[in-house]
């Protein structure tokens, strides 16, 4: 059945013109709950109800108020050739009243009211659950004509009614009501039973439901190389040397500044391996308490301390079985474990913790610190024998300000970025702006950039633009400086006077750098954009801008 089959097709509309008071004449006159509202083209503007109509008495609008500026103009229309199941659905979705129905150019068709939907509702139940087919779901029902006469009953309803079945056939239901109380009776003796029972299947359902979902997002690496981002030589490098160890099996030890991307290459190797669809398990070694990470990292069997769950449970390496497990900040991992992980990574075979049995794995390790293990082995906190398993393949993460020639290509990747992950249009940077992000030394790396250019995101969300005032959290630290020249240089057209003024600091370095490039190589613009990493057309701009014949 199509909307087309049952919908009104004469009905009554409103004008954009219409005033409140014609509008409420009508609606009384023709006891209307309400009625769209068109354009002289019958073009779908809104629609106006009762609510609308209350709505503007209680605000005390004046009787000549055009509809207009009271209509809604959200509307959940329908075509005449949706079907009757998606009209089912919109009305539950909703809970509205009332449903125009439009055409391709959104010209005005017909309506259809929540009364029809349940009309029809009805006649299809009946269709389905009819006399004759009231075990069609196998639940107990008793069908009752319209003066309220029982005529059916149905195989299930037999069942719970026992020996009263019959009785209560061609019975008015009034006469019925007895026998029902006692059923009731009967039924609310075990309620107490049964809401029990149903709070412990509930929470069953909800352990089910967890563990599921925390398995389905343990198997999940988020990142690809894709998400790496740099095009200075080391970055470079590093994937090279990233994509080849994602080839085989062996341990990887990546090292690293906090904030340089340890994490995000682990993703992106396990991704690129031979074990990207099996599971990708994460442990944070320094998030663990001492006395927990073998529990944690081995799993345990019942009984192995107080409050170990029934039944045991497995452990990260017995998880990660077939894939990979990244043991970040390893550096932090206590002493008495380290040996266990080191059997692991020789023989591939462990024991649960209060267990007798050996659990067999293949896994792959990749760990990450950002502490010097060396020095570790040295004050004797870290096992050489265990630094050697791990520095199989070793990855050294660059700080930003060693390839700070990628600054621009991660800003640009992080504000779109962020962005989209707090929904609004995309944010631009001024050149200003990204000479102040050139400048600065990022102790807390590519962390500390995003965290940067989020909050100037907030700031600058109304401009659309990042401007040097948006990056006070940079400029405002003792520790930055811009460098510039301090003494007169007529050449450069410097002023005498300190300079103190942020926007000047930036024009100034900013205009040194171009005259430097030019004077390096002789006049030739479009060596010097290449020095300077722009586009040869930002640099006839900038040109202009500082007046740089």
């Amino acid at each position: 059945m199509q909307v087309k089959d049952f919908m009104r097709k004469d009905i009554i509309t409103f004008q954009l013109d219409d005033t409140l008071e014609k509008a409420s004449q009508q609606m009384v006159s023709q006891k209307l709950y309400g009625a769209p509202v068109v354009n002289e083209n019958n073009i779908l503007q809104g629609i106006f109800t009762r609510p609308h109509l209350l709505r503007a008495f209680m605000h005390k609008c004046p009787f000549n108020t055009p509809i207009s500026d009271l209509m809604q103009t959200t509307i959940v229309s329908l075509k005449a050739d949706d079907t009757f199941n998606k009209v089912i659905k919109i009305f539950v979705e909703t809970n509205y009243s009332y449903f125009p129905i439009v055409n391709e150019h959104n010209e005005l068709e017909g309506i259809i009211l929540a009364a029809d939907i349940l009309q029809l509702g009805a006649q299809e139940f009946y269709k389905v659950f009819g006399s004759q087919k009231l075990d069609y779901s196998g639940n107990a029902f008793i069908g009752i004509d319209a003066k309220g006469y029982i005529r059916s009953v149905s195989k299930t309803a037999q069942n719970v009614l026992g020996e009263k079945a019959d009785s209560v056939i061609n019975k008015h239901i009034v006469e019925t009501i007895p026998i029902m109380e006692n059923l009731a009776q009967d039924i609310l003796k075990d309620a107490t039973k049964a809401r029990e029972l149903f709070r412990q299947l509930s929470i069953a359902q909800r352990r089910i439901d967890y563990y599921q979902s925390t398995i389905e997002t343990m198997r999940q690496s988020k990142y690809t190389f894709d998400n790496i981002i740099g095009m200075s030589n080391k970055m470079k490098k590093i994937r090279s040397i990233a994509a080849q160890a994602a080839k085989t099996s062996s341990t990887i030890l990546i090292r690293g500044e906090s904030g340089t991307g340890k994490e995000l290459l682990a993703h992106a190797i396990h991704n690129a391996s031979p074990r990207c669809n099996q599971p990708f398990i994460m442990v944070n070694c320094a998030a663990i308490p001492e006395m927990l990470i073998e529990s944690e990292l081995f799993g345990y069997c019942e009984g192995a301390f107080t409050g170990a769950l029934k039944g045991g449970k497995p452990g990260k390496f017995e998880l990660a079985h077939g894939g990979t497990i990244f043991l970040d900040e390893i550096g932090d991992l206590p002493y008495s474990a380290q040996a266990k992980i080191l059997r692991v990574l020789q023989e591939f075979e462990f024991e649960r913790l209060g267990g007798t049995k050996t659990i067999n794995v293949d896994v792959r390790v990749i760990a990450a610190t950002n502490r010097d293990l060396k020095e570790l082995i040295k004050g004797g906190n870290f096992r050489k024998d265990l630094f050697y398993r791990l520095n199989v393949v070793e990855i050294k993460t660059p700080s930003l300000k060693e390839r700070s020639e990628d600054i621009d290509y991660l800003t640009d990747y992080l504000i779109e970025k962020i962005c989209d992950r707090l929904n609004i249009y995309s944010i631009t940077i001024s050149d200003d702006a990204r000479i102040i992000l050139r400048s600065y030394d990022f102790p807390g790396n590519v962390r500390e950039l995003e965290n940067i250019l989020e909050r100037a995101i907030n700031f600058a969300a109304e401009t659309g633009v990042i401007l040097p005032e948006h990056l006070i959290s940079i400029t405002d630290k003792p520790s930055f400086t811009i460098p510039f020249p301090t003494n007169v240089n007529n050449d450069y057209g410097y002023n005498e006077q300190p300079i103190t003024d942020l926007k000047n600091i930036v024009d100034l370095a900013e205009k040194n750098a171009i005259k430097k490039a030019l004077e390096i190589t002789n006049g030739n613009k479009k060596q010097a954009a290449e020095i300077l990493n722009i586009h040869r057309t930002h640099l006839y701009k900038k040109l202009d801008k500082h007046g740089i014949s």
